[in-house]
């Protein structure tokens, strides 16, 4: 019995912890369209479609600078959207071994990391400064020792086919 109160007691507590916020698709679209400086975005593979139509939105309508890391093994496969990411305006594409995570920085104020459940995304937010300032500072220190992506190899490789 008393196990039992001591279960029910622990369940309640986990019950009432507060959880972390998640976002919807559309509100991860939105949240990086709403750049005005800058989008950081780290993904092992850029195949988010809701994260690049809000990319674009930021880059190419608000004029925010944008920056890409993302794996070498990757950048180029068929759902990837970092080649045709690369050729916006105000964007920087550069390519890593192996990647530390799946988030995008807006404004170097919010972060939306992306982890998986049972499979699906789930996009969770992070306000916290002083993550959100970490993951900055894994950024900026990935970028500068990342090699730097042209999608000229790939135009070449793909006009190779049509000779």
């Amino acid at each position: 019995m008393r196990l039992l109160s001591v279960l029910l007691f622990a369940g309640i507590g986990l019950a009432q912890a507060p959880a972390t916020p998640t976002l919807s698709e559309a509100e991860v679209s939105r949240l990086v369209a709403s750049a005005r400086s800058e989008v950081l975005l780290e993904m092992a593979l850029f195949d988010d479609r809701p994260v690049a139509e809000g990319y674009r939105v930021a880059v190419v309508e608000r004029g925010a600078r944008g920056y890409i890391l993302t794996r070498a093994d990757t950048v180029e496969s068929g759902p990837s959207y970092t080649p045709w990411a690369s050729l916006l305006p105000n964007t920087g594409a550069r390519l890593l071994g192996f990647t530390r995570g799946d988030y995008r920085v807006v404004d170097r104020r919010v972060a939306v990391i992306r982890e998986e459940r049972m499979g699906l995304p789930v996009y969770r937010l992070e306000e916290s400064p002083a993550k959100v300032a970490a993951l900055v500072r894994q950024f900026v220190e990935a970028f500068a020792v990342a090699r730097p992506y042209r999608i000229d190899g790939l135009v070449e490789r793909r006009l190779a086919r049509w000779r």
